[in-house]
């Protein structure tokens, strides 16, 4: 298991604080997210969400059982969970808005679709790179209502060293591309822009062979460089 917490910085700011844990055995896997604004931009945008993924895993495949999310903003409280039948496909969703729950039934999707959320997409990643130490993949992510596709590209090994992050040694450099046909409201997670690359260093525990990530960066934002730098780790066998 890896639980992480990670800092983000825009520019000068203080931004948020984020933090994940993941667990992968051979016959299932488990992901959690949490976000939260600190700083200036809590006092001007409040917004704090939960994020939470399970599955199985047959062979190679990866079978989403469950996803809920609750996000909060300064002015909405939105929930979401997703409804699969046991082969993983998605069949239908609830969703609230400040209470006010909608039940939608979800017709199969006609293009392909690897995953429907983007934790099950961040396990695909994982599984992977734990495997072969390759984060080259392209997937396409439908969340019942909109499609996203996500290209990431291995940059080869470097050798990590950031005086804000503890650990440092050797490590992968892999790019991420998200096209995303539109910002899904009320979620942070997607408010970030086709247009900029997204960078990320990845780096596997000796014991557990666990990828775990050390930070991610997007050099261009509106208000500045944007990073999110690992803080805290924790890795139970």
């Amino acid at each position: 298991m890896i639980e992480q917490t990670f800092k983000v910085e825009i520019g000068p700011f203080n931004a948020a604080i984020v933090k994940i844990a993941y667990q992968l055995t051979d016959q299932q896997y488990k992901f959690d997210s949490k976000i939260n604004t600190s700083g200036i931009f809590d006092t001007f945008y409040t917004f704090k969400a939960n994020y939470a993924t399970a599955g199985l895993i047959n062979e190679d495949r990866l079978i989403t059982a469950s996803y809920e999310q609750e996000a909060q903003s300064s002015s909405h409280i939105r929930k979401k969970k997703l409804l699969f039948d046991n082969n993983g496909i998605l069949k239908g969703r609830t969703s609230s808005k400040d209470g006010i729950e909608k039940n939608v039934s979800i017709e199969p999707l006609k293009k392909h679709a690897d995953c429907f959320d983007i934790q099950t997409a961040l396990m695909m990643l994982i599984t992977q790179f734990k495997n072969n130490k390759s984060c080259n993949m392209q997937k396409t992510i439908f969340n019942g209502k909109k499609i996203y596709h996500i290209t990431l590209e291995d940059n080869g090994r470097i050798l990590f060293k950031d005086k804000k992050v503890a650990i440092s040694g050797e490590a992968h450099k892999c790019t991420a591309f998200i096209h995303q046909e539109n910002v899904e409201e009320g979620d942070l997670l997607w408010q970030v822009s086709s247009e900029r690359s997204i960078n990320f260093y990845l780096m596997k525990d000796k014991i557990t062979s666990l990828p775990f990530l050390l930070k991610v960066e997007i050099r261009t934002t509106p208000l500045g460089k944007l990073e999110a730098y690992m803080t805290d780790l924790k890795i139970k066998e």
